[in-house]
Order: structure tokens, then sequence, then C-alpha cells
């Protein structure tokens, strides 16, 4: 059977070349999709949890359960919780499965009272001081002056060691005995502690210690076991005390496959001691798993959808190709079926020969897949590129799971057709040939009209939910599959209605010329009239490939720049700074407390040297700009809130970043309009809208200190740099709602006149990079209370992984579209030549020349590949206009600012075409040389006889 199944294959090894590269690109996309996932949310959670640690000066990985029991009460009840917690901890920390750096348990008494025995004039007799230990602690620090504890109790006496801190701020002394009165043993005579020795961290940086221990200021260390023996155990509980149980966890050990089970198993733990009135606890990286939890699911689904149109054609490639196959050994199969063979031994043989070339597929898909996520690690926009580091990709066992379920559909695409044809015996067989079908079955079905008509149904649905689609998103929810899936289907309904017209429309050709036409265009139209139903399968994946290269390099362009664009717009320049000012601020609070000298009543602000960032190199432009959220308006029945900017206007036009697009003119006008007159002001559309104001309406605007201004409105605007006309807030019910912002732009000069010298920021029109701006606060020492670097925000964007993502599967769907488009390509031609051999050699025996044919052969290309293209481009063209709008949604967010707006540019197109173009070059120089192969001596033989 399998020596037979070889012979097979080997007599159809393009048909099976074909079949093995459909298999092989959807066993490598569906192995890459978890590879993919895995390894970028793996980086951004160790990129996250490193952010916090910088943030936060804190181990991302700590873990703190506090508890303890008090003196009063169920004492042996409540110690045992404590021995219990202890217990749980370590069992949590064994189910979260992460290494542990540190494991350390904390005891201490606070707010004990102790009094020295030997009093000092000058000195306070009595203090609070907090006695504890840590376990393992001797290793962690360093005795720098005095002894180290002993772990003995002399006569009711116990060593303490302290910081230098403490040491200082207690007023202590080396080897001096305070006695604690308050904290006795069993027959209540007061213990006392000995000042044995001074310790210092014996590491800068350890992340045993949870607080820096050179900053406590009360704090006496002792031996663990003698606290232990004389506070912690069950015989002696006379006194309180309380317990910490610390885990600092390996962050970087912590997988993102994991978060969620991180979550539920602290989830579990919590719920225990909560119950057990333990409810004071820290856990440093939870917050960043649950926001990573929701990201990465917002990231599979994501990608998942991107992919699944990709996986329907690669099916219905598969289908295709199986079909065709089918259909050249149909006579073959009538013939075995004819002399014996069943069904299922038919069946078997297409079987093995299914699971041979998916199990090739799997060998070849995953290494593929492996290069498919380095493709998608390194993609910055659609067939763009650019150098990252690689990403930490495994192949686990989802990898294999994906791969054998995309194999297991690989093998049930080839197998099912066969069904229909196991059962036609040879009489049947011939008598279906000879019986001829006018349309094919979608044809009949009309199934292309019912795919325009459902993706237009779903447009009409979706258009008029955006404003829904636009709250679901900001909510957190994932891109619909639907809508997508929408697109996808008008592809390929459109391609399949150009597949019904196109006869027609050579019909129409042919019989316009039909008197006219020489014989080698002549015999190419009856060709193409004739074989309509062979050149769908190529015509299909050309409009496809074209149509979904178009809507890909658009769908990323938009997404991209509206991204980007939405950043600069937010920003308002590339950069925005705001000195630290200094004020006499300090100085008034005295006054106020009667410490200070009189007359001074009044905020005075002292200005930094504006005039560094003018001789800054690499600065191509810099302006001052004044901004104030929370001004007072006075309207028609009482005031409203806006936000005040006051600009320098030229300046502020050669620095700031603004889309003209978003304005009905030239921004510059409106900045040219109050230039004329220093008490003209912009305001913003939607104050118009709501108070009914109009240009040369006078406007009054107060600030904090009740300082009022009067302005002139010269203009309205729906848009400013760094202007939000509209703020989405979630309310209590869950529902977001519009917040309207209102805006005054005025003169900075005016302003400061009037009101004096306030803190206003600085903006930035970098020359190319802004790392000078971080070399020079580093070499001057400057503090920013405001720094926005909307080039380092650009970077984030392009760093983020649904972005990523999207860009990369974009990239990829269309390389395995045009793959798939340039075998079929190979396959329709390379077989049309081969079984028209005979009819080249009778064509040459006629007289047609070699040129002619050549013609003919052009001819049919121009016809068939030139219409697809032409066809492929307006159907993406279109499928762009009518369908990115909507997907573009699911990547705005609750402070999406400016409109979206479909981006075209011509590079994503000439680098689209170019690879198209590049790829039919190819195929045309394959075709080419095995024309050049022909015998054609031999063909005109037989056209001869």
């Amino acid at each position: 059977m399998l020596s037979f199944v070889f012979r097979k294959i080997e007599s159809r090894k393009w048909m099976v070349i074909s079949l093995l590269i459909g298999n092989l690109l959807m066993i490598a996309i569906a192995a890459a999709s978890p590879m993919y996932s895995q390894a970028v949310l793996q980086r951004t959670l160790t990129r996250s949890l490193n952010d916090y640690y910088v943030e936060h000066g804190s181990c991302p990985g700590l873990i703190v359960l506090r508890g303890g029991y008090a003196a009063a009460g169920k004492k042996e009840e409540e110690f045992r919780k404590t021995i219990r917690a202890a217990e749980l901890m370590e069992e949590m920390r064994e189910e979260l499965d992460v290494p542990a750096l540190f494991k350390v348990t904390q005891y201490y008494k606070g707010n004990v009272k102790a009094v020295h025995e030997v009093a000092v004039e000058g000195r306070k007799n009595e203090l609070t001081i907090r006695i504890g230990c840590y376990s393992d602690q001797a290793d962690h620090i360093k005795i720098v002056n005095g002894d180290m504890y002993s772990g003995e109790l002399d006569d009711h006496t116990f060593d303490v060691i302290v910081n230098e801190r403490t040491f200082m701020d207690q007023n202590l002394m080396l080897g001096e005995m305070l006695e604690l009165s308050e904290v006795r043993d069993p027959e209540k005579v007061p213990y006392r502690i000995r000042i044995a020795g001074i310790f210092e961290n014996s590491q800068e940086q350890d992340e045993y210690w949870i607080g820096e221990p050179g900053l406590w200021r009360d704090v006496c260390l002792m031996d663990q076991g003698l606290f232990q023996e004389l506070f912690a155990n069950a015989e002696r509980m006379d006194t309180g005390f309380n317990a910490e149980w610390y885990a600092t966890l390996d962050y970087l050990q912590m997988r993102g496959d994991q978060a969620e089970h991180y979550l539920s198993v602290l989830e579990r733990y919590f719920k225990i001691f909560d119950d057990m009135g333990y409810k004071s606890r820290t856990v440093n990286f939870k917050s960043t798993m649950e926001t990573f939890v929701a990201n990465a699911q917002k990231l599979n689904i994501t990608i998942l959808i991107l992919q699944m149109p990709i996986f329907v054609l690669l099916a219905v490639f598969i289908f295709m190709v199986s079909g065709q196959m089918l259909e050249m050994e149909q006579n073959e199969i009538a013939v075995y079926k004819s002399r014996g063979a069943d069904k299922k031994q038919i069946v078997l043989v297409y079987l093995l020969q299914s699971v041979l070339i998916s199990v090739l597929g799997i060998v070849g898909g995953i290494p593929l897949g492996l290069l498919m996520c380095r493709i998608l690690g390194a993609s910055n926009a659609f067939l763009e590129f650019v150098k990252r580091a690689a990403l930490p990709v495994e192949i686990g066992p989802r990898v294999w799971i994906f791969a054998g379920a995309a194999a297991l559909f690989g093998v049930c695409t080839m197998v099912l057709p066969v069904i229909r044809y196991a059962n036609v015996n040879i009489v049947a067989h011939k008598r279906g040939k000879n019986r001829k079908s006018k349309s094919p079955w979608w044809q009949k079905l009309f199934l292309d009209v019912i795919l325009l008509g459902v993706s237009l149904y779903g447009l009409y649905q979706y258009n008029s939910q955006k404003e829904y689609l636009a709250i679901k998103v900001m909510d957190g929810a994932s891109l619909d599959p639907l809508l997508y899936f929408c697109s996808s289907l008008f592809m390929v309904g459109a391609g399949l209605f150009v597949l019904r017209i196109f006869p027609l429309l050579v019909k129409i050709i042919f019989m316009i010329g039909k008197r006219w036409w020489p014989t080698s265009l002549y015999v190419s139209f009856l060709r193409i009239i004739r074989t309509k139903s062979n050149q769908g399968f190529l015509m299909v994946f050309l409009i496809l490939t074209l149509a979904m290269g178009i809507f890909n390099a658009q769908a990323a362009r938009t997404i991209n720049a509206n991204a980007e664009d939405k950043i600069r717009y937010s920003a308002g320049a590339d950069l925005v700074l705001q000195e630290v000012w200094k004020d006499n601020s300090a100085m008034l609070a005295d006054n106020a407390l009667g410490g200070g000298a009189a007359g001074q009543s009044e905020l005075v602000y002292e200005e930094p040297d504006f005039g560094k960032y003018q001789t800054l190199e690499g600065i191509e432009s810099v302006t001052k700009v004044f901004v104030d959220k929370k001004v007072n308006v006075s309207v028609e029945g009482g005031r409203a809130q806006a936000m005040l900017m006051g600009i320098h206007t030229k300046e502020f036009g050669e620095t700031a970043w603004f889309k003209d697009s978003l304005l009905p003119v030239h921004w510059y006008e409106y900045l040219n309009a109050i230039s004329q007159n220093s008490r003209a002001i912009l305001v913003s559309s939607n104050f118009r809208s709501y108070f009914g104001y109009e240009v040369g309406d006078v406007l009054t605007y107060t600030n904090a200190n009740n300082d009022s201004m009067r302005g002139i409105i010269y203009g309205f605007v729906d848009y400013w740099p760094s202007y939000t006309p509209i703020t989405w807030e979630k309310g209590k019910d869950g529902v977001y709602a519009g917040v309207s912002n209102f805006l005054i732009v005025a003169h900075l000069s005016q302003l400061q006149s009037s009101w004096g010298v306030t803190p206003y920021q600085v903006w930035i029109k970098a020359e190319d990079s802004s790392q000078f701006i971080y070399e020079y606060a580093e070499e001057s020492g400057t503090k920013y209370s405001v720094f926005l670097d909307a080039a380092s925000e650009l970077i984030d964007l392009k760093n983020n992984p649904i972005f990523q993502g999207t860009n990369g599967i974009l990239t990829i769907g269309f390389i395995c579209v045009l793959l798939l488009c340039v075998t079929g390509f190979l396959i329709y031609w390379i077989l049309s030549i081969q079984s028209r051999t005979l009819q080249f050699g009778i064509f040459r025996a006629m007289g047609m020349s070699m040129k002619e044919i050549l013609t003919m052969m052009v001819n049919e290309q121009i016809f068939i590949t030139g219409v697809s293209i032409g066809a492929g481009i307006l159907v993406g063209i279109l499928t762009s206009r009518l369908y990115i709008p909507l997907i573009q949604i699911a990547y705005t967010s609750a402070d999406q600012v400016i409109p979206l707006e479909i981006i075209r540019d011509r590079s994503d197109y000439a680098r689209l075409f170019g690879v198209v173009g590049l790829a039919i070059l190819i195929c045309m120089f394959i075709l080419g040389w095995l024309i050049s192969k022909i015998k054609i001596s031999q063909a005109l033989k037989l056209g001869e006889d």
C-alpha cells in the first residue's frame, strides 16, 4: 500500500508539492501563534516587573503577610493561628512554583517602653523602642562597633544590637542597660536589654531587607531563638507579639503563561487568610499580573482574529488543489472502483497520502513557525522590519497542540473530497464526463452574492453601533471577531463576483473585434472562454492576494499612523518640560504663623533661565507655553471651567506639532488672526455650542488667585495642540460618559503683564533625537515637574505587543497568500502548458509561427493575470474604505483625542506592488524556461500526423 502511495505521489509531484506548501504554511502559522504570544508576553511581563522595580525601588516578587496575636483574648487559639499562617505562607510559595531568593520570618514587639538604668543629664530617661528579630539576620548584617548579641538570657537581661541612626537618635551608649518596664516574665519580673553593638547592612543592595536598615530609628535586634523562647511560644504567652512573613520571589523566573495560576493561588490563600483575620498583606506583583492577564487575553484574541482569514484561505487552497488533483485522477479512481477496490481502500490510499504530507508539514512547519516569530518580533510596520532583541521563543505543549490541530485539519481538508469520488465507477465517470456543467456550484448557489450581502449587512450593523463598540474597547474588550471576518467575506465575495462576470467581459471584447482579431488572439480568446472554470482557481487567489495586500497595508498604516498622531497631538511638541520653580511659599507659611517678616503676602516665583534652552544643541525651535487647566469663565447664568493656554504665536507655530487636516483651514491662519490684537483669544468650538458665543464677543476668565482677564473671541477651534475636547470617564455604573472640556488660547505676554510670571512649560521641537535633553538634565541636575518625550512614547508604542503582533501578522498573512498565489500561478500554467504541447504542435503544423504562439500566451496572461491584478487592486481599495474605520476602533482607547483617519502611503503601495511584481516576474521566467524545454519537433510530428 505504501509503495503504491509513493508511486502515486511521484506521478503527481507538482500537485503534492503544492499541498505540502499549503500544509507547511498552515502548520507554521498555527504553531507561530502560541510561540509568539508566549514569547512577547513573557518579554512584556519581565519588562513590566523591571519597570516596577525602577519606579518603586522594591522587588516586584515580594509577598508580605502580617499577623501575630495580642496578649489578651484566646491566647492559645491565636498562637496556633500564627503557626498555621506561617505554614500556609510556605505552602502558598510552593504552589506558586517560583524560586524564592529569600524566605524571611520577622517577630517583633512594638511600642515597648524602655527606661535607662543610668540617668544622664540632658537626655530623656524613657524611650519607646521596637524589639524584634529576622530569620538568618546574622548573615546580612555587619557589626561596626561593639559585639554581636548573645543568645543567652542572663539574670533577666538579653543583648540587642542597633543601627547607627537608632544609636544616635535615642542617645544610647554601648554596654548600657535599659529596663523594659512593661515586658515581664511569668513571675512579673521585668526584662532588661543591653546595647551590645552597632550594626549596618552587610551589602549596599540586599533584597533580604524589605526596608533599608540604615533608616530605622528605634529598632533593636536580638537573637531569634531567644525571642521565640521568651515571647513567641506556647508556654510563655503573657505578652503579645507580631509576626511578618516575607517571601522574595525571583521575578525574572515568573512565567507569563502561569500568570492566571499565580493570581488564582493568591486569591485562594487570601481567602483563607481573611477567614483567619490576617487581612494585612502586600503582593508587589499582583497588580502587574492582573494588568498582564487582561492584555494577554486581548493579544491572544487579536492574533487569533487576524489569523482567521489566513487559515480560511489556506484551507480553501488545500481544498482546491486537492480537488484539482482528484479531477486529474478521477479516471484512475473509477478504474480502481470498477476492478473491485472498495470505498474504504480508496479513501485509505488518500488518507495515507494526506497523513504523509501533514507529517512532513509538521517537521518543516515548526522551524518555519520559529522563523515567523522572528519576523513578528522584528515587525515595525507592514512589510517593514527593524532590528530588535530576539524574542525568548519556546516550543511548549501548546505549540504541538496547535500544530497537531492544524495538521489534522489539513488531513480532513484533503481527504473529505475523496469520499464523493470514491463512489464513482468507470461507467458513471464516462457519463459524467459527457455531461457538461454550465456553471460551478458556487455560481448556482449565488455564493458570491450571499457573501457580499452578509459582509455588507455586517458593515451596516457595525456602523450603526460605532459608539457602543468604542465604549466596549475602552472597557478592555477585544476586537469583535465577526468585524474582521466581515472584511474577509467581502474580499472573497467580491473576488467570486469578478469571476462570475469575467467570461461575459471576455465575450464582449471578443465579439467586438471578432472580424479583425488575428489568429493568435482569436485562439486565445476561445481558449479563455471555453476553459473559464479552470482559471477560476488562479484568478481568485490573484485577486485575494492583491486585495489582502492593499487592505493589510492600509490597515497597518492607519492603525500605526493614528496611534502615532495621537501621541504627538497629546504631547503637543517633541518635548514638553516644566522645571521645578522656586518660590516664597515657605516664607508665606511662616508669616501666617507669625514667625516671618511683615508685609510678605504675595506668592512670588523665581523664573528659571529660559535662554539656556535656546542655546542647546539639538533644538530646532523652543517656546514658552503657560497652561492652567482650572480657569473659571464667566458665562450667562454662572461659571464654567476651562483650560487656559498662553502662547507666543510665532514661536508656538514653529514648535508645536499639529495635523493640518484637523481644522477647516491651516492652523497658522488662526495664529495669524490673534497675532493682530494682544487681547484676541481663540476658544474651543464646544464652548460656542454650549453657551452661544460668537466671534467678536468678549469673554472674562479668572485664575485661582481671582485675577481676571478679558479677551475678544477671534475664532473657534475644534482641536489644538495637546487639547482634549472630550474626556471619557467611567461612572459608578460602569458606563463611560463623555465630559466636554473647554479651551481658551491667549497671548502669554498679556497674561504675564496682568497676572505676573508663573510657572510655564517649555515646548521643544527637536532637530533629530531627544537624547540631548536627557544628557543635559543629568549633567546639570535639573529637576522637572513635567517631562513628556513624544519620541520615547512612540518607541513604547512600537514595542507594544498588540501593535507589534498586528503589524507582523498582517505582513505574514500577505506573504503566505502571496506564496499560495505564486504556487497556484505556477501550477495552473505548468499544467496548462504541459497539456497543450500537442495543441502547440498542431498550430505549428497549420502554419502558426512561434511568435504567434507566444502572442497567444501573452494575451491569455493579460486577460487572466492582468484582469485579476486590476480587480484585486479595486477590491482591496474598496474593502479598505469600507472596513478599516471600524477595525481601527479596536485600537482606540479612553484617551483617544483626534478623529481616526484612513492613511494611504505611496511607499506601502511601492513595497506591495514591488513584491507582487517580483513574484510574477519570477513565475514568468520559470514558465519561459519550461516553454523553451518543450520538444516542439515531436509535437509537430504528432500534429502533422
